[in-house]
């Protein structure tokens, strides 16, 4: 008799999406933390993971072996971002959604309005 309840894959479709994200977290799934269930789903089902995500995966002294066995030269002076651009070209950057560091921050959070200046009508005020 055949056992088969091992090779059986977990229905991930029924699992709650708190149990999804710590298999995702065990099998190091870059950002799981921001995906939705669906997309962890389907991410779990694969048999391997896309090349962008093994790629990001990577730590700098792989990318660094990467390369002494490609027989890169001149590898020693790059961070991990131009590393990568050298080793991968065609691969995608998987976090896309991550802000660019240098990038400038638009948002008026860091601005200082002194309520005198505003209109109490026009803010919703009522003076009493």
């Amino acid at each position: 008799m055949v056992d088969i309840t091992n090779t059986m894959e977990p229905n991930y479709k029924n699992m709650y999406l708190a149990d999804l994200k710590i298999i995702a977290k065990s099998r190091r799934i870059k950002m799981y933390y921001i995906k939705t269930k669906e997309e962890l789903v389907n991410l779990l089902c694969l048999k391997e993971l896309p090349e962008a995500m093994k790629v990001e995966k990577m730590t700098i002294h792989q990318l660094r072996a990467e390369a002494k066995k490609r027989n890169v030269v001149g590898f020693w002076n790059l961070r991990r971002g131009a590393l990568v651009d050298l080793l991968f070209p065609n691969v995608q950057d998987v976090n896309q959604t991550a802000p660019d560091q240098y990038e400038e921050d638009k948002s008026q959070t860091n601005e200082h309005h002194q309520p005198e200046e505003h209109d109490a009508e026009e803010v919703g005020v009522k003076n009493v």
